[in-house]
């Protein structure tokens, strides 16, 4: 566990060094992103970010990314469902772990007209940069929360009592349904605080509105771009020669002690070109 970070009441992390939750704890390594390179490149020299409100993504008429139901957490126990929402707004941006599918990546590219993949090098320094930018932009007020963690997909599966009364802090913020789960998503999420004065910049707004838009500085040592991956034959033979090398050239005792997520990471490592 990293040195600053505490565990809550809930289940969560918290660290007081960046100002950040976390579900899991450390954060994933990488992080990858389908997106369109125009935006792409402002991410990556300016750091610019979109966070969407969920009424925004519940709204949303894409049949891959679409969700009528993101953010409403819901499990069944004793046959009776039980409903989440949130009183303050939230915000998302939503990533995907390096083990996300060359084909889901296709899916969703196809979905929305995006056209290359953002690989974030280290998800750490990438949280930290947005957590810094918070404070500057909205002057320290902390009245947006920042909490960050892998999504979910048992929205409406059966639980115990015991179930119910675990689940983490916002859990209903990371939870989708079971047909989403291909895309193995890192959820960034941005809470609105209730509206409270503050002695430093006086009452808060009613609503941030539709986004809340971020610039957290040049990001070109922590970003890359790459092309969407291709489907055809040279493509495929040389994931699976990348593969063949892992398993080859790795000792026998490493190998046993090697994460399940690592073939993927290697095979996506392999595959990418640069945009």
């Amino acid at each position: 566990m990293m040195a600053d970070i505490i565990k809550t009441q809930t289940g969560t992390f918290y660290s007081e060094k960046e100002g950040v939750e976390y579900n899991e704890c450390p954060p994933p390594d990488k992080l990858v992103k389908v997106m369109k390179k125009r935006w792409a490149e402002e991410l990556r020299l300016k750091g610019a970010i979109r966070f969407g409100n969920l009424e925004e993504y519940r709204n949303w008429e894409n049949p891959i990314l679409g969700d009528k139901n993101d953010g409403q957490g819901m499990y069944v126990m004793n046959g009776d469902e039980y409903h989440t929402d949130s009183m303050s707004e939230i915000y998302a941006w939503c990533a995907s772990l390096p083990g996300i599918s060359h084909r889901r990546i296709l899916d969703i590219a196809k979905s929305n007209n995006y056209d290359c993949v953002v690989e974030i090098k280290s998800a750490r320094k990438f949280i930290e940069r947005i957590s810094k930018s918070m404070d500057s932009e909205y002057r320290g007020n902390f009245a947006l929360h920042l909490h960050c963690g892998k999504v979910q997909y048992d929205r409406g599966s059966k639980v115990s009592k015991k179930k119910l009364n675990d689940r983490k802090f916002h859990f209903n913020v990371f939870q989708k349904s079971n047909r989403f789960r291909k895309d193995k998503e890192y959820r960034l999420s941005l809470t609105r605080a209730p509206i409270i004065p503050c002695t430093r910049t006086g009452p808060l707004e009613p609503s941030y509105g539709k986004c809340i838009c971020l610039n957290i500085g040049d990001c070109s040592d922590i970003i890359n771009i790459k092309k969407l991956p291709s489907t055809n034959k040279k493509c495929s033979f040389t994931a699976t020669i990348a593969l063949l090398c892992l398993f080859l050239f790795t000792p026998l005792a490493g190998l046993a002690a090697e994460p399940p997520a690592a073939a993927s990471l290697s095979a996506w490592d392999a595959w990418g070109g640069d945009a």
